[in-house]
């Protein structure tokens, strides 16, 4: 009967450390963000690693300093590649995965509305577009493989509802999880980056344990990353941005 008890304990212990993942994603924020929910994993959603759909996009010049930027539904929808509208409404890239037990009102998508999930070459930039329910300062979230380390990052104050957009730069491969909250969390979006292995691509290594935010096209607000394993906690530079005042 011991031996019974001791693999099943060894069982339990091996099928943790498969779906653990969960467990390792970092919900600690600093500098007056909201604390998010643990996200789902996508090992947990079933999620199958989706195709490099996205053609190749690069921010205006304009772009590059603005954290946040107003737009319509029409160009989020207008977005979606030409002869790939089963992809663009296709359940298994549209799935809205909110998190449980929460207000989230908000909308959020990846490359085109209404996409929620898809994949990308490393160092590719996407947009993001955000459909927002109320008023309020946004707070963007990003988890990044392969350890579920969480990017914090203040985007800026919107005065009213509306669409809005930013840019993803995928500068590390694996799965990235990504939220936002404006007085109420988004969806979940999945973003899988094909890259040359599941690690940290620094483009200029140092002994530095702070990740490498540069070309982030955004140059406002404020990064706060936390790192599970350690519990250390890095800060970027801050200021604000508005919207629609």
């Amino acid at each position: 009967m011991k031996w019974i008890i001791v693999l099943m304990a060894s069982f339990m212990l091996m099928s943790a450390s498969v779906t653990g993942q969960l467990d390792q994603y970092s919900t600690s924020t600093a500098g007056g963000a909201p604390t998010p929910s643990n996200p789902t994993s996508p090992e947990s959603l079933g999620l199958q690693i989706p195709s490099v759909t996205s053609s190749q996009m690069a921010p205006a010049v304009q772009e590059r300093t603005q954290g946040l930027m107003e737009t319509d539904q029409q160009s989020a929808y207008a977005a979606a590649p030409q002869g790939l509208t089963a992809t663009a409404t296709g359940p298994t890239y549209t799935q809205m995965i909110v998190p449980t037990g929460t207000y989230a009102p908000n909308s959020l998508y990846i490359s085109y509305a209404p996409q929620t999930i898809t994949g990308c070459n490393l160092y590719a930039n996407l947009l993001l577009w955000m459909k927002t329910e109320g008023s309020g300062n946004i707070w963007f979230y990003e988890w990044y493989p392969p350890n579920g380390m969480l990017i914090t990052k203040y985007a800026g104050y919107v005065y009213y509802p509306g669409w809005y957009k930013r840019w993803f730069f995928a500068d590390v491969p694996g799965w990235h999880i990504l939220q936002y909250y404006c007085n109420g969390w988004s969806n979940y979006a999945y973003v899988y980056v094909y890259g040359p292995g599941g690690y940290w691509v620094n483009p200029t290594p140092n002994p530095s344990p702070q990740p490498y935010t540069y070309p982030y096209p955004y140059g406002q607000g404020q990064i706060v990353t936390t790192y599970p394993s350690t519990g250390h906690t890095y800060y970027s530079f801050k200021s604000s941005t508005s919207i629609g005042s």
